[in-house]
């Protein structure tokens, strides 16, 4: 099974941009790339922050962008998505009965989980899973085929990265997450965004994947506290193929307009430019 992550689409009402950005430029790009060159993908994984005030022009304005993506799409919330607003033009995403967006969904080569992690009343952007959503998580853990991958999805990390200042606003109640997977199943992969920055590692023996943002980045800034420091870096996706044996993750910068060449050619050795 192959699939594509992107993440923090931060969308904003059409003709509007963000920090200097346009966010539907930029997703355009990603599923002109994506139809073209993943046909065989399963699904398109955006893990939050869809839309940057939570409105409703914004949610309509990804609709449409969205309509011109080929493969299904799982879509999650973020710390600055609105739910009610988010469903008035996503009326076909699953939710759980508490009405939480978050589902599990059984393929042949893995089974996958989303989690919704947005608190709507934090003053701050800090997740929350509530005991609502707990449950959901633990059922989905303990009810999965044992035969197959279990790849968990959610927007707020856990666990801290030393970016200062998004340290404080990651998930609120890590410990209650573990307990869970502690006394459950653990996850074979943890994807995650939220932080605006390309990052992975592991967390308590768990893979994990945090994706860079479809829109502005963070900076890579391990000493700044007090505010968020923000860059235009290049974006991109994660392109996922699950396999056997294999979980591979390879980062498209699908905005890349520079020369291709190969590396066995002297001519493009020697070249001092292009």
């Amino acid at each position: 099974m192959k699939f594509v992550v992107l993440t923090d689409t931060h969308f904003v009402a059409r003709g509007r941009r963000i920090y200097g950005l346009d966010p539907a430029e930029r997703l355009r790009a990603a599923i002109a790339c994506i139809n073209r060159d993943h046909p065989e993908i399963a699904f398109v994984m955006v893990t939050g922050d869809l839309a940057h005030w939570g409105e409703d022009p914004a949610y309509e304005a990804l609709a449409e962008v969205l309509g011109e993506l080929n493969a299904p799409t799982f879509l999650l919330m973020g710390n600055h998505d609105k739910r009610d607003g988010f469903a008035r033009y996503f009326p076909g995403v699953p939710r759980d009965p508490n009405g939480f967006v978050q589902t599990m969904q059984v393929f042949d080569a893995a089974t996958i989980v989303t989690l919704d992690t947005l608190n709507e009343d934090a003053p701050n952007h800090a997740g929350l899973l509530c005991e609502a959503r707990l449950a959901f998580l633990e059922h989905a853990l303990t009810s999965a085929p044992a035969d197959r991958p279990l790849l968990l999805f959610q927007h707020h990390p856990p666990f801290d990265t030393g970016l200062r200042y998004m340290d404080t606003i990651r998930l609120a109640n890590p410990e209650a997450e573990w307990e869970v997977i502690a006394r459950s199943r653990r996850p074979d992969y943890l994807f995650m965004g939220h932080l605006h920055r390309p990052i992975g590692g592991v967390w308590r023996g768990i893979p994990f994947h945090i994706q860079r943002s479809l829109a502005h980045q963070v900076a890579f800034d391990l000493v700044t506290e007090g505010h968020i420091p923000g860059s235009h870096e290049a974006p991109d996706y994660a392109h996922v193929s699950v396999e056997g044996d294999r979980i591979v993750i390879h980062q498209r910068s699908f905005l890349y307009d520079g020369p291709l060449f190969s590396l066995h050619d002297k001519a493009a050795l020697d070249r001092a430019e292009f």
